[in-house]
């Protein structure tokens, strides 16, 4: 664990938060390294309701990458970073708008993956939510998006950028 990391100066410097962590009310609680556990809190606004009044499970499914994903970056080395390449969610009981808990565990670290599991609860401790997650880690440098005019797979699919370079 490298405390320079990006995650790391975030959270000791009190640097500013990416924009999905402030949409969801994210706030970090604790980092248990010998259990290479995240824990975290979100402050679930209205805003994130579906028609029932619940948080919508896009929304949910986003809670427990942002619990998971910083259980992995506390743990990248400088110049690290990683990407969510599969999420596996599965819902347990309807989550209202106001405090959820997000326990994130790195559970196995790979060479270039490495894999994950969290946990939402409600203030009397009941499980929400509960996800598997896949990371790929990687070197900072390293593009995020194929080189301009690269075909992409995707499920059997091949996306072909425009003349702009967006994905259609």
């Amino acid at each position: 664990m490298d405390r320079e990391n990006l995650f790391w100066q975030t959270i000791d410097r009190n640097g500013p938060l990416s924009n999905a962590a402030e949409l969801l009310g994210w706030t970090f609680i604790e980092y248990t390294s010998k259990h290479r556990q995240m824990e975290v809190s979100f402050n679930a606004p209205a805003t994130l309701t579906n028609p029932l009044g619940t948080i919508q499970g896009g929304m949910i499914s986003a809670m427990l990458d942002d619990t998971m994903g910083p259980a992995v970056y506390a743990n990248l080395e400088q110049g690290q970073v990683a990407v969510t390449v599969k999420l596996q969610t599965c819902f347990v009981r309807p989550v209202n708008p106001g405090h959820v808990s997000g326990q994130g565990r790195l559970v196995k670290r790979g060479r270039k993956y490495w894999y994950t599991c969290g946990t939402l609860k409600d203030a009397d401790d009941n499980i929400l939510a509960t996800a598997t997650a896949t990371f790929k880690v990687m070197k900072l440098k390293e593009p995020a998006l194929p080189p301009k005019g690269r075909e992409v797979p995707l499920r059997g699919y091949a996306c072909k950028p425009d003349t702009a370079g967006n994905f259609r």
